[in-house]
């Protein structure tokens, strides 16, 4: 048997685990579930290397979600090809709500195949850096702006009355 010129490969993220299904181009092909891998770095490359012994050509394609780009960032680092996806764009069966990594991964593997998604672009380290701190700010200021709130509404709750003079503020500079 002639193997395929090209074998899209997908890929469900998890927090603990990496579920893994293919597909070969060819018209008719059927979806393989091809287990799952752990989240550490490095431990897909196995899988990676037996599915490209079967296929020259691997199109892996990841779900964007809150696990991040790393998967990604190092496939691409070792020179394979791999797309993120926006999971809100991913098809779905109307009262399908049985979520499993398995289930979730063999649709992008179809979909892969059939070309059917456009990729997400991929922020680089230094940007996600960025954005991270740049969110962490905002929930900073969030917090602080709340804080004072939460104050006077615990007190409210308990019955709690300042016995101390009220402050004044000097308006004179």
């Amino acid at each position: 048997m002639k193997p395929s010129s090209t074998l899209s490969v997908g890929m469900d993220v998890q927090k603990a685990s990496i579920a893994v299904a293919s597909v070969a181009q060819a018209h008719g092909a059927e979806v393989l579930s091809r287990g799952t891998v752990g989240t550490r770095q490095g431990a897909s490359d196995q899988r990676l290397r037996h599915l490209q012994s079967q296929s020259p050509q691997l199109v892996c394609v990841d779900a964007a979600g809150p696990g991040g780009s790393w998967l990604s960032r190092s496939l691409r680092n070792k020179g394979d090809v791999c797309w993120v996806v926006a999971p809100s764009v991913m098809p779905t069966k109307a009262g399908d709500r049985v979520n499993t990594d398995r289930r979730d991964a063999r649709p992008l593997a179809r979909l892969m195949r059939s070309g059917d998604r456009t990729p997400v672009s991929v922020p680089a380290v230094d940007d996600a850096a960025i954005r991270a701190l740049s969110r962490a700010r905002e929930e900073t200021l969030r917090e602080l702006q709340a804080a004072p709130w939460r104050r006077k509404a615990f007190w409210l709750r308990h019955a709690i009355r300042s016995r101390g003079a009220r402050r004044k503020f000097s308006t004179s500079f």
